[in-house]
């Protein structure tokens, strides 16, 4: 005689009135639509400002990597190499980038034992890592919510912000992914 399958219970149990009730308002709830046209974008903090990139080219967010300087190479756009399970990434520096570094508030310990996190990103072949200070996570807006970079943003930062993005209580700079390419593969060069 063959015993009864013991999944085959669970199938059977009766379903409590709470689960129910609940999934049926769920179910009944208005969905919210998305517009068409709507982007997506990584928002991190460097330093004080909160800046934003295209979901489209990030590929991971590492936790406690350590970057390693190259001898003989200080100063410019390259901050040095990071070893990212076993795969050397060239990590550049965005505060350099954008006129928003802080390197004179950073002593010597922070640089060789930083434990900010790393945005890797991968633009058309083109992959390096970013040091940021903080990573919020994604957020979806429509093109039209941006608004215009004031004149009063610095030269270099004001350059690469495509808009700003009202975000909470503050103001999120999203950055043109393919300039700031262009010109660290012309710093890096």
């Amino acid at each position: 005689m063959t015993q009864p399958n013991p999944s085959a219970r669970l199938f059977d149990r009766l379903v409590p009135d709470d689960y129910l009730r609940e999934w049926t308002a769920h179910v009944a709830s208005k969905k919210k639509v998305t517009e068409d046209g709507t982007k997506s974008v990584v928002i991190f903090r460097f330093a004080t400002e909160w800046l934003a990139l295209p979901t489209g080219i990030l590929q991971e967010v590492v936790d406690r990597c350590v970057v390693r300087t190259i001898p003989h190479h200080r100063g410019g756009i390259l901050s040095g190499l990071a070893n990212v399970r076993g795969e050397l990434l060239l990590c550049v520096s965005l505060g350099i980038l954008l006129g928003l570094e802080r390197a004179t508030q950073i002593d010597q310990t922070e640089k060789r034992t930083s434990h900010r996190r790393l945005l890797i990103c991968n633009r058309e072949g083109d992959r390096v890592a970013f040091r940021v200070d903080e990573v919020h996570g994604m957020q979806r807006y429509h093109p039209g919510d941006l608004r215009d970079a004031p004149a009063t943003l610095s030269e270099a930062a004001g350059a690469y912000i495509v808009g700003l993005l009202p975000w909470r209580d503050r103001t999120v700079g999203c950055l043109d992914d393919e300039l700031l390419f262009y010109a660290l593969n012309k710093g890096l060069a």
